[in-house]
This record gives structure tokens, C-alpha cells and sequence, in this order.
């Protein structure tokens, strides 16, 4: 797999740096925001490959962000991750196009398996 342009939007420090730390060690390039406003703006400017998404931001649901970046970016592959996973946000989420459905807390080779799996046609 050619390395990705990663953004991670999660407001939690110990997810961002675990993403960040997990990936980089496989050569992609990793970016996050702490607010989904933040991670909108990044996504305007920059046309990251991979996009792990936090369904409870401070200022933001994770399913409405997802369903304008579905419409904005139709390529843009999503990993959804919550630590309140329930089968219908599950649903809701793989509805809209998350490419995978992550609860937290995940572990390295779960976070590793979903990535090579969401873009293994990159």
C-alpha cells in the first residue's frame, strides 16, 4: 500500500497520538484536528486519502460531518471510531459510506487492519 495522507478528527489526545504513532511507523503522513470545524477546514485545504472520525466531537456529530464530506468528497475514505458503539450507529455510519466502524478502545493491529482494508484500492 502507498503511504496516505491521514487526518485523524478526535478530541481526545491519547486517539490522536496513538493514530498518529501507529501510522507514521507504516509511512503515512498523519494530520488531526481536536473540533470538527477544524477538521472541515483541513479537509477544504488539503485532499487527505483517509479520514478517522470521531463520532462525539466538542462541537460536532461525527454523522453529520460524514454526511457532508459524502457529498463534498465523494472519494474520501472514512473510518468511523466511538467509544459509544451501538449496531445502529454502526448501520448509520456504513449507510452513509464509512469505508470501516472502529470502537474505542482499538487496538494497533485493529487500527492497522482497517486502514490497509479502507484503502487497499488506493
Amino acid at each position: 500500500m502507498k503511504p496516505l495522507d491521514v487526518l485523524v478528527i478526535d478530541n481526545e489526545d491519547v486517539i490522536c497520538d496513538a493514530c498518529h504513532l501507529v501510522l507514521t511507523e507504516k509511512g503515512h503522513a498523519v494530520d488531526y484536528c481536536k473540533t470538527g470545524k477544524s477538521g472541515l477546514l483541513a479537509l477544504a485545504r488539503v485532499p487527505y486519502d483517509l479520514l478517522l472520525l470521531d463520532m462525539k466531537l466538542p462541537d460536532m456529530d461525527g454523522m453529520d460531518i460524514l454526511r457532508t464530506l459524502k457529498d463534498k468528497t465523494p472519494l474520501l475514505r472514512v473510518i468511523v471510531m466511538t467509544g459509544y458503539s451501538t449496531l445502529a450507529n454502526a448501520v448509520q455510519a456504513m449507510k452513509l459510506g464509512a469505508a470501516d466502524y472502529l470502537s474505542k478502545p482499538f487496538t494497533d493491529d485493529e487500527l492497522s487492519e482497517a486502514v490497509e482494508k479502507a484503502c487497499a484500492r488506493l
